[in-house]
This record gives C-alpha cells, sequence and structure tokens, in this order.
C-alpha cells in the first residue's frame, strides 16, 4: 500500500509539473525578435462591437468599444443597448484607470480579471522568446508576467487566428479571431479555462 501511494504520488507530481506544450507543434528558427498583433492598433477607429458577457450561468450584453489614444494606451468603454455606461477604462501594459464601473460590477475580481484580459486583446507589441509551427500556423511564444502568450499566425493569409495565454503548466485564457484582413477582427471570442467566464464581440456594421 505505501508503495502505491508513493507511485501515486510520484504520477501525480510529475503530471502536475509537466510544462505546457502547443500540441503538434515543433521548433523553429527564431527569426523575429517581436510580433504585433494589429487589430487594435489604429488610433482613427473606433472598434465597436457588439458584446455578451456570459459567467457563471449569467449572461451580460450591451455595447463594447475599443479606442487607441496614445502610443500605448487604450480607452475600453461596455454600454448597454440603450447607451449607459457600466465601465469605462484606460489601460496600457503598465498602467491602469477606472474611469467609471457600474456599482454592481465594482468587485476586485472582476475589475482584475478583465483589465488582464482587455491588455492581452489590446496589446500590440510582444517580444518573442520562441517560434513555433504546426500543420496550419505559425506560432509565436512571449513571456507574460508567470507565464506565456501563444499567437497562431496562419500559414496562408498571415491572420492573427488565435491567442493562448498558459501558465508553465496549462492553458488559462484562449482567445479566438474570425477577420477578414490583418488588421481588423470581425469576431473575437475571449474564453476563461479555469473560471465561467466567456466574452463575445461581434462588430457592429452600419
Amino acid at each position: 500500500m505505501i508503495r502505491f501511494l508513493q507511485i501515486s504520488l510520484l504520477s501525480f507530481f510529475l503530471v502536475s509539473c509537466k510544462s505546457y506544450q502547443v500540441e503538434n507543434a515543433v521548433a523553429k528558427e527564431l527569426f523575429v525578435k517581436e510580433y504585433k498583433n494589429l487589430y487594435f492598433s489604429d488610433s482613427k477607429t473606433d472598434y465597436v462591437y457588439k458584446a455578451t458577457i456570459e459567467v457563471y450561468g449569467n449572461q451580460l450584453s450591451g455595447i463594447f468599444i475599443a479606442k487607441r489614444i496614445s502610443d500605448i494606451t487604450h480607452r475600453v468603454v461596455f454600454t448597454t443597448d440603450f447607451g449607459n455606461t457600466l465601465l469605462d477604462f484606460e489601460l496600457s501594459e503598465n498602467d491602469f484607470k477606472v474611469n467609471y464601473i457600474q456599482e454592481d460590477l465594482n468587485r476586485k475580481i472582476i475589475i482584475n480579471t478583465l483589465r488582464d484580459d482587455f491588455r492581452l486583446l489590446l496589446k500590440e507589441n510582444h517580444t518573442v522568446q520562441e517560434i513555433f509551427e504546426n500543420d496550419e500556423n505559425i506560432i509565436y511564444k512571449s513571456a507574460d508576467k508567470k507565464g506565456f502568450n501563444y499567437f497562431f499566425e496562419s500559414k496562408v493569409d498571415k491572420k492573427l487566428t488565435k491567442i493562448i495565454n498558459a501558465s508553465k503548466s496549462k492553458e488559462k485564457i484562449i482567445l479566438g479571431f474570425e477577420s477578414k484582413s490583418t488588421i481588423f477582427a470581425q469576431s473575437i471570442t475571449i474564453q476563461h479555462k479555469n473560471i465561467k467566464l466567456k466574452i463575445t464581440l461581434n462588430q457592429i456594421t452600419n
């Protein structure tokens, strides 16, 4: 019994400590040092989406607006369909300001989660540490706090199709993109793996 427990604990330890790796991907030569996500890079564009947030069985819908207001800063506003402001953030890689947040959303865990999601979505420049590839994508790995971000760029049309935010051992957040060009995403999903939170953004067109 003791030997069985020792083997079980060792197996658990090895699985828990296994480093995260993108499935079916092989390493390539490091041929670039920076990856650019251009989907929210144009300061002349108001990025307007119909938004749905699903969290622990509850659903909130409205309008999501992102605007680049300086070289490093974006402003993000989320309103109801009737125009009432739910949140208003200004954020860059190192700075964060809450201009307004509705009382029901004014919880530290909610604010910090949305801050980190929007930073990952909006940040343009990422230092590349490693490069991989699979059948469909070139994958750029970049450090992010205690974990890493993996940017999946289609080999066919060079569009960013997915970002995976992972700890050293497992996936935490997956961002998916559908786009007609390399500079604007028509549809975006943000899916958390460790909490029941999903954000869906669909472009509003005239």
